[in-house]
């Protein structure tokens, strides 16, 4: 990992794929090892492909996804909502995250709260129109 980050993206994809079969290695402790060394770049392109199946018991992957780019990358985040690949993440969690960060837009088709909705619109000045 420290001396070739890309190279462990590849191995990183190779031994969790399930196309061929049961993984080799888990996602959580592959994307644990990303974690540790703060390669978060590596750890998103790694979780992208590797919960390109959007399944029911990865939700909480997806929200790591949002979580570690929202915070550090929310242009990368924004990115990811574009992509629409997941449903299964917790919601709650990354509006309250895309609010805190200005993602007004994204936290506003997250919540489900109204009290939580009505506090986002008074931003409606760094909403975007779509």
């Amino acid at each position: 990992m420290p001396v070739n980050a890309q190279a462990a993206v590849g191995l990183a994809k190779m031994v969790t794929n399930r196309d061929q079969g049961p993984p080799k290695a888990n996602i959580d402790q592959v994307t644990h090892v990303f974690l540790e060394f703060n390669k978060i770049q590596e750890c998103t392109a790694f979780l992208l492909e590797a919960l390109k199946n959007n399944r029911p018991d990865e939700g909480h992957l997806q929200t790591k996804v949002f979580e570690i780019n929202i915070v550090g990358a929310p242009n990368v985040a924004e990115g990811i909502f574009k992509l629409n690949l997941f449903t299964y993440y917790d919601r709650e969690k990354v509006a309250k995250m895309c609010e805190q960060v200005g993602l007004y837009g994204r936290a506003l088709q997250n919540y489900t709260n109204m009290n939580d909705i009505k506090r986002v619109m008074l931003n409606t000045h760094a909403i975007p129109e779509e």
